[in-house]
């Protein structure tokens, strides 16, 4: 089908049912039975690109995990349904620091083998986001990232010698994965593509072939014969995952802020959506989704952050307007989404999402019990995301924000509930889970396991 369409059948009767499911009395047995209840589904028809055989056709969730806590995962899931499909681990620290995540176990690169293995046993998607041209190295110490991003990614982008160190670890990481024979997701370095349009864009170009980078000048074997711009950047990157992983999916990085005006925190309500999305996806698709070389791949998906803290959380950029009325809003989001993905024709993962909400008592804005309202909203409107070409959304703390463990160690916790965005006093319900989140995501992704969101 070409045209979008959608079939509601029993959706999100979900949050009509939730009060019911949340008190406390009920809570533990109500959540612990819904693993074995019969999944109802709705079926959603996008034309915003194909689905990779490779992924699952339902609407799917991820989160943040450490390489040594897939254990809290299966507790999720065995007490509460919990639906999390994917599990994701930042690959980074820099290529050239010494401390790279090739160094976090032995031999050299066997923490992505293990992160994989230990996936796949307990049920899991591995997924990593690899993120390692701003912490390398080069002409400025990898510590400069902090603060100046995008010039650090165009210095060591444009360095030869950082670059031949690069692509030998993008090579790692690529054969331990090749290695696995598994579905790996891999999205690829957040950031780096917004800040390359960006600089493009100042200087009046908008192309990933008008940025310079070392390629076959770097002297690495399996990038010669690519021109020396960040297009032949990807087309190498991509050359190397066919030659030694052909079983990753790799999703190049979109950012709200890469063409203008940031869809994530602007206020205005004349934003021309259209022509940013338009302006975005001319650079993407000039950075290997269109007119690559014969016998070189595209990219597979496209990923996206919709902010990196929670929005209660010091250094929190944006609330967002549940109800869609003011700006920034979900709405307008989605729009920018959806015009992406039919500019590009590729599906995307949400990346990186907060993970605090405004509905338990837990969540009162002391440290790592952050508010926001991302996650509450796209599990109330999933098929609205799945309309607007999301597959997967993968929750994640980008800076110490709220997590779905008790990793503040503080137990259970409810105290007064407390006025915040959109929110007088509003989250009341009282938890009995330890996680920072107070359970949220445990709960809701175990009530959805039982009404997915089927994709066609």
């Amino acid at each position: 089908m070409t045209a979008m369409s959608i079939t509601f059948s029993c959706v999100f009767a979900l949050l009509t049912a939730i009060e019911a499911i949340l008190q406390p009395a009920t809570l533990a047995a109500q959540t612990t039975a819904s693993s074995t209840k019969p999944s109802a589904s709705v079926t959603v028809s996008a034309s915003n690109g194909a689905l990779s055989a490779k992924l699952p056709n339902s609407f799917s969730f991820g989160v943040f995990n450490r390489g040594d806590a897939v254990s809290q995962l299966d507790d999720m899931r065995k007490t509460n349904g919990t639906a999390f499909t994917y599990r994701y681990q930042s690959l980074s620290n820099g290529v050239n620091t010494g401390n790279g995540w090739e160094t976090w176990n032995k031999p050299e690169g066997q923490f992505v083998t293990s992160y994989i293995q230990e996936s796949v046993k307990h049920g899991y998607i591995p997924a990593f986001a690899y993120y390692e041209i701003c912490q390398s190295n080069g002409p400025h110490d990898g510590s400069y990232c902090n603060g100046h991003d995008r010039e650090q990614d165009v210095s060591n982008l444009a360095t030869s010698w950082v670059m031949k160190d690069y692509y030998k670890n993008w090579v790692i990481a690529l054969k331990r994965i090749g290695a696995s024979k598994q579905t790996v997701l891999v999205i690829v370095e957040p950031d780096l593509w917004g800040s390359l349009q960006q600089v493009a864009l100042k200087n009046g170009k908008n192309s990933a072939t008008d940025i310079y980078a070392s390629v076959g000048s770097s002297g690495y074997a399996d990038a010669q014969g690519y021109p020396d711009n960040a297009q032949g950047f990807a087309w190498a990157m991509l050359h190397m995952r066919d030659k030694y992983a052909p079983n990753a999916v790799l999703a190049i990085h979109s950012s709200t802020w890469s063409a203008g005006p940031n869809i994530a925190t602007e206020k205005s309500a004349n934003l021309d959506v259209a022509a940013l999305a338009q302006k975005e996806a001319d650079f993407l698709n000039s950075a290997g989704l269109i007119g690559n070389p014969a016998g070189v791949s595209t990219w597979d998906l496209l990923s996206n952050d919709m902010a990196d803290y929670d929005s209660a959380q010091p250094g929190g950029r944006s609330w967002w307007d549940r109800y869609n009325k003011t700006f920034p809003n979900f709405a307008r989001y989605l729009d920018f989404l959806s015009r992406l993905s039919k500019a590009t024709h590729r599906r995307t993962v949400l990346w990186q999402v907060p993970i605090g909400n405004q509905y338990f008592d837990t969540m009162d804005n002391s440290q790592g019990h952050y508010q926001d309202n991302r996650a509450e909203y796209i599990l109330g409107h999933v098929e609205d995301f799945a309309k607007a070409g999301v597959i997967a959304v993968l929750f994640g703390a980008g800076n110490d924000g709220t997590k779905n463990i008790d990793a503040m160690q503080d137990g259970v916790t409810n105290p007064d509930p407390i006025s915040s965005y959109e929110c007088d006093g509003c989250n009341t319900h009282q938890s009995q889970y330890a996680d920072d989140d107070g359970g949220y995501l445990r709960i809701f992704l175990g009530k959805y396991s039982q009404h997915r969101v089927v994709m066609e």
